[in-house]
């Protein structure tokens, strides 16, 4: 991940989110620059393929937890688009596996 999350104008929890992504997860993708000014939603893109992203969000989600919906290229018909209430780890697995770390 090219970008500093300590940096970004997010949810302390958004950016413990992107610090806690491993190495490998980190280099599979980074911050879209056309995440948006909104504090509590990030969205990622695979660092080859940007049409592969992902938007993390806290907006009704319970408190420690995270929203994430899932864009891909292609429509893949029978695939998860979107989990709700994902505690950390969880994410960040779903997020490796979606970004194929």
């Amino acid at each position: 991940m090219n970008t500093n999350p300590w940096s970004l104008p997010k949810d302390r929890s958004l950016r413990r989110l992107l610090v806690s992504l491993d190495e490998k997860v980190g280099e599979a993708c980074d911050v879209s620059p056309d995440d948006g000014a909104d504090p509590c939603i990030v969205t990622l893109h695979h660092s080859e393929l940007a049409s592969l992203r992902a938007h993390v969000y806290l907006h009704g989600q319970r408190p420690g937890t995270y929203g994430v919906f899932y864009e891909y290229p292609h429509p893949v018909p029978g695939i998860i688009e979107a989990e709700e209430n994902l505690p950390l780890p969880k994410a960040l697995a779903s997020l490796a596996m979606h970004f194929d770390a």
